[in-house]
């Protein structure tokens, strides 16, 4: 229906556009006025006709809108329905099939714990995931479907306020169920964002946790084992990971970042979270422990010197090299300045010759020598 009428607009306006176009030129002489009307007229109707043309084009059909947003909703419920049910199971918020989209289960919300959080973050993670990446895509989820809510919302307002045929009301009746869905869908993806942004500080910590204890797996283990020879083996396996020539140093630099990392999570959480604040204490006391290992090694300093006298001779070689570039640069200067000289002074040098030619010319003209030939004709 209402594509029916956007054509018959398109249609009254090429028309009067092209009705107007078509008066002969002659027209203009006999009646300006007419044609002067007609030409502006032509011109608006033009450039709304070009206006509604291009919505026209490119504006989504209800039809299209619908399914749309149908399958939106499917894709939702499909990729995060049941992780909310895991959730709320592992909470113990009961989700059953029919009582799963009550809003009065998830406002239990108090009843969470670290425990659960622990839990989930762990299904997360098992899904091959970070706590960051699920998080920044099902608030892109909701972002969407809360645009689509809204649009739908405005097609039903529009058509609620028409007198409708059947066909019309059938459409209407359809949008009313379907936004009716969507807005539900997204009260429950609302909720669930806000819980995940709630405690954020505590999945960031989680996600820290797991790189870092990653990397360092093999050191901790080392360190766990509480063996006589733990800091020989520490030492190797460091050496076996990187054999270049600041092994040491490059891993003092690295895990100071590490614990630095850690440490700012852990004075981020905004709540109790006192396990897993537990637990990453006592990874920065292992991570420290085995940095401290590092440091006292005499190959270490050794390292460290070499690397400050390597460091320096580097600077001393780019400062000669930028002291050569200046003194390239002020060479190329002085001879640009030379050339310039001569240049001014070949100028002048011919400005001068001019001068003088143009002088001698006019004490020619001024004092002619005429020089007299007389043939004797015998």
């Amino acid at each position: 229906m209402m594509k029916r009428q956007k054509s018959i607009m398109l249609a009254g306006l090429m028309i009067a556009s092209i009705g107007c176009s078509g008066i002969p030129l002659k027209a203009a002489n006999n009646d300006g006025l007419v044609a002067g009307m007609c030409a502006v007229g032509a011109a608006v109707f033009g450039i709304a006709g070009a206006v509604a043309l291009a919505d026209w084009c490119f504006s989504e059909t209800d039809d299209q809108m619908i399914a749309r947003i149908d399958a939106q909703c499917r894709e939702i419920l499909q990729r995060y329905e049941d992780d909310m049910l895991y959730f709320g199971q592992i909470s113990g918020m009961n989700f059953g099939q029919n009582n799963y989209w009550d809003s009065r289960h998830w406002n239990s919300a108090v009843s969470i714990t670290e425990f659960n959080l622990h839990e989930f973050a762990t299904y997360i993670w098992n899904h091959n995931s970070t706590q960051q990446d699920y998080r920044l895509a099902i608030r892109t989820v909701k972002k969407n479907l809360d645009s689509s809510v809204q649009t739908l919302r405005k097609r039903v307002n529009k058509l609620g306020g028409k007198a409708l045929g059947y066909e019309d009301q059938q459409k209407l009746r359809k949008m009313r169920q379907l936004l009716n869905n969507a807005e539900n869908v997204l009260k429950h993806i609302a909720w669930f964002v806000d819980l995940l942004e709630t405690h954020k500080d505590y999945f960031n910590l989680y996600d820290a946790i797991d790189v870092i204890r990653t990397r360092y797996f093999h050191e901790i283990t080392i360190l766990e084992s509480r063996s006589y020879t733990t800091e020989m083996e520490i030492k190797r396996s460091i050496l076996n990971r990187d054999n270049s020539q600041y092994a040491f140093r490059n891993f003092v630099i690295k895990i100071a970042s590490d614990v630095s990392e850690l440490e700012s999570n852990i004075r981020s959480l905004k709540h109790g979270y006192n396990a897993k604040r537990q637990y990453a204490q006592i990874l920065v006391n292992q991570l420290l422990t085995i940095k401290s290992i590092v440091v006292s090694d005499p190959r270490y300093q050794q390292e460290l010197y070499e690397w400050e006298q390597a460091e320096l001779q580097r600077m001393r070689i780019e400062a000669e090299k930028l002291r050569a570039q200046a003194e390239q640069s002020r060479a190329w200067a002085e001879q640009r300045k030379a050339d310039a000289m001569r240049e001014q002074n070949r100028i002048a040098a011919e400005a001068n010759c001019l001068k003088q030619q143009e002088l001698w010319n006019q004490r020619q003209c001024n004092n002619p020598d005429v020089n007299v030939n007389v043939h004797l004709v015998i």
